[in-house]
């Protein structure tokens, strides 16, 4: 009997050290239910933790842990929930040093990245692209080398993907039906027809070039204005001459952080920025949840202490291309409309054709953009022919985040929006958009 109670009392000891059950308050603010609304929490320092399950009303929900910074310890546990309007909820969650299997919950959300197959002799289906969750590069080269060109992800409703070049452009992906495309399609969907057919798969819906997309951050000198650019032919090949891309640089990397289930992270990490007598490393970290249009957007500058100093006086733009700009041989059908509040919520809508390709992208296709800022970052607003932008700023802690999102009015079909959109109801949603709160977490 001794001995039972040694096995009892040595049970409970490993159990009290290998798990954790920790009670949240979950608040939401708004006066408008929330759907998948993400919700994430550091994770407890210490311990080791590598797993976690939570329960809302006693019921098991999908949730992850993320290690950020490659150093084996889980930092963050992220989840989504349902919510009504100012409307509290309350969430249990057991954190044990169990590590989880990969496929304890559907995955929602993917992201990938591939090094190219070149080989002529296979079709687009056939193509052995080598799939990576990192790639550097110390000199401008390895942009025409991966697949899509750089990391791509999705979850049901949207897809987004970085360029890996100097521009770090954002690219987008919009779909027909709520459904996960790119590990069939990866992103090229124009190349699968029979996808597209007999999936109603979506495809690429706006066409960058030089512009700053949607959310890209740039650097910006009003000293390159030439008069001459604002009556130049609006084209791919005539980038603004004020703006400054993320180049010279040292050193760049992507970097696949996360894949799901329920969010996935990707960061675009330059090393070596030299801009405006600085230089500076730059993180740009993509977060897209599960059920979301929005992607946020977080920047982290570091560097030297004199690279650093008064960095929050020195300015950087972001926002969102004018949809249909370059649409020069169809102008009636580009449809533009843009907006902008001056406090840090821009707004695009147009027609355009979405690659310079005619025989793979026959159609036209509109896009509507959206960035919102918080306005304690913002700078100005910078009105330029092909683009609306706001000048922006670091805080005190050298960081700036911001959220994006868009929405494929032509592709898009009930599952996804119940009315078609226009531009009228594409810039009501937007602003209400800019409005929403995130979920309180206590």
């Amino acid at each position: 009997m001794k001995k039972l109670f040694l096995f009892a009392a040595l049970a409970c000891t490993l159990a009290s050290l290998s798990a954790e059950t920790i009670s949240i308050s979950l608040r939401n603010p708004n006066r408008k239910a929330l759907t998948d609304a993400p919700v994430c929490i550091e994770v407890p320092s210490g311990k080791n933790y590598q797993s976690a399950t939570v329960r809302i009303g006693g019921q098991e929900i999908a949730s992850q842990m993320d290690d950020l910074n490659g150093d084996g310890q889980m930092d963050e546990l992220a989840f989504v929930v349902n919510i009504g309007r100012k409307a509290k909820l309350t969430a249990e969650i057991e954190f044990s040093t169990q590590t989880a299997p990969a496929n304890r919950y559907p995955n929602r959300v993917h992201a990938q990245m591939w090094f190219k197959d070149n080989n002529k002799k296979r079709s687009y289906t056939e193509k052995q692209h080598i799939p990576t969750d990192t790639v550097s590069e110390r000199i401008d080269n390895m942009y025409s080398k991966m697949m899509h060109h750089g990391p791509a992800f999705e979850n049901e409703m949207v897809a987004y993907r970085v360029y890996f070049d100097k521009k770090q452009s954002t690219d987008l992906y919009g779909k027909r039906i709520r459904q996960m495309e790119l590990a069939d399609g990866l992103w090229y969907s124009s190349e699968v027809p029979q996808l597209v057919n007999e999936r109603q798969f979506g495809d690429d819906i706006i066409l960058v070039g030089q512009t700053i997309s949607i959310g890209t951050l740039r650097g910006w000198d009003d000293t390159k204005d030439t008069p001459a650019f604002a009556t130049e032919q609006p084209g791919t090949k005539i980038p603004d001459p004020c703006m400054v891309m993320i180049d010279p640089f040292a050193y760049r990397q992507a970097h696949i952080v996360a894949k799901g289930p329920v969010r996935t992270i990707v960061d675009m990490n330059v090393e070596g920025w030299q801009y405006k007598g600085r230089t500076l490393n730059l993180k740009s970290r993509y977060i897209l949840y599960a059920g979301n249009r929005e992607c946020e957007v977080k920047q982290f500058f570091s560097g030297d202490a004199q690279s650093l100093t008064d960095l929050e006086k020195v300015e950087f733009v972001t926002g969102v291309m004018k949809v249909g700009i370059f649409n020069t041989d169809s102008v009636n059908l580009a449809g533009l409309h843009y907006m902008s509040d001056g406090k840090g919520l821009c707004a695009s809508f147009g027609k355009d054709w979405p690659d310079g390709n005619h025989k793979l992208y026959p159609q036209m296709s509109a896009a509507a953009l959206a960035v919102s800022i918080d306005p304690g970052f913002v700078t100005r607003t910078i009105d330029r022919k092909e683009q609306i932008l706001f000048g922006i700023h670091t805080n005190a802690q050298h960081t700036l985040n911001y959220r994006m999102a868009f929405c494929a009015p032509d592709k898009e079909g009930p599952q996804l929006t119940p009315k078609p959109w226009t531009y009228q109801s594409w810039f009501k949603w937007c602003k209400q958009w800019n409005k929403l709160k995130p979920v309180e977490v206590r």
